[in-house]
């Protein structure tokens, strides 16, 4: 329930600075001829303790995410609109998860859980300005939305604790009632972007860049884009 509520409160932000930003670049529009484009990236997101721990009691450690993208563009004047489309294999710690607000020591608040090839596909439209610093260097921000196909399976194992460390004092429950059972993970999640960044444009056709942000969790990502119509 908080995750959904989080993630619905990041998209409604996301909704109104895109629909701000489309306003501004239909009135660019008119001014100046688009440019299409078609780009590639690669990105690494983090799920750190902290993030976690929005969610989640206690956890085992950070987990990762590995994945690329294709990107579709247009761009009139100093904005983008982009079409992304992307994929990320999520690489989690297998380990004893505990129950937001739960004790360790009351049975049925720690599983053990292991991650069996959890990614997820995704599409998604953002809006990225940008600000010239140099000729060839140029500031960017934006925020995007869109959704996430998860797949992979979750497993689920009941566990009981002798202490409040989770990770050195838990073991899983033979008596308990849940045993290797798949965790109830929504088939779709809503993707909330936004980023900062540079880029550099060494020839008009062609933009590289670098963005850090929030690709529903936090991330860095490296692109380039050529723009050949």
């Amino acid at each position: 329930m908080h995750f959904c509520d989080a993630m619905k409160s990041f998209a409604v932000v996301a909704l109104v600075f895109a629909s701000t930003a489309i306003a501004r670049a239909q009135v660019v529009e008119s001014q100046e001829k688009p440019a299409w484009g078609m780009g590639v990236k690669v990105r690494r997101a983090w799920v750190t303790p902290y993030v976690q721990k929005l969610f989640m009691g206690d956890v085992p450690g950070t987990a990762t995410m590995d994945g690329a993208g294709l990107d579709f563009t247009r761009r009139t004047g100093s904005s983008e609109v982009v079409f992304g489309f992307g994929y990320d294999r999520l690489d989690a710690i297998d380990g004893y998860y505990l129950e937001k607000g739960g004790d360790p020591l009351v049975p049925g608040k720690v599983d053990y859980v292991t991650f069996h090839n959890p990614h997820w596909w995704t599409a998604e439209l953002s809006i990225i300005n940008h600000a010239q610093i140099h000729k060839f260097l140029e500031f960017r921000y934006g925020a995007g939305i869109g959704l996430g196909l998860i797949r992979g399976t979750i497993l689920k194992t009941s566990a009981i604790c002798t202490g409040s460390n989770i990770q050195q004092d838990c073991m899983p429950d033979p008596a308990g009632m849940l045993m290797n059972h798949p965790a109830d993970i929504p088939p779709v999640l809503p993707v909330v972007n936004i980023l900062v960044g540079l880029q550099f444009r060494p020839f008009e056709f062609l933009h590289i860049h670098l963005d850090a942000g929030l690709h529903t969790v936090p991330y860095v990502t490296l692109g380039a884009t050529l723009y050949l119509w």
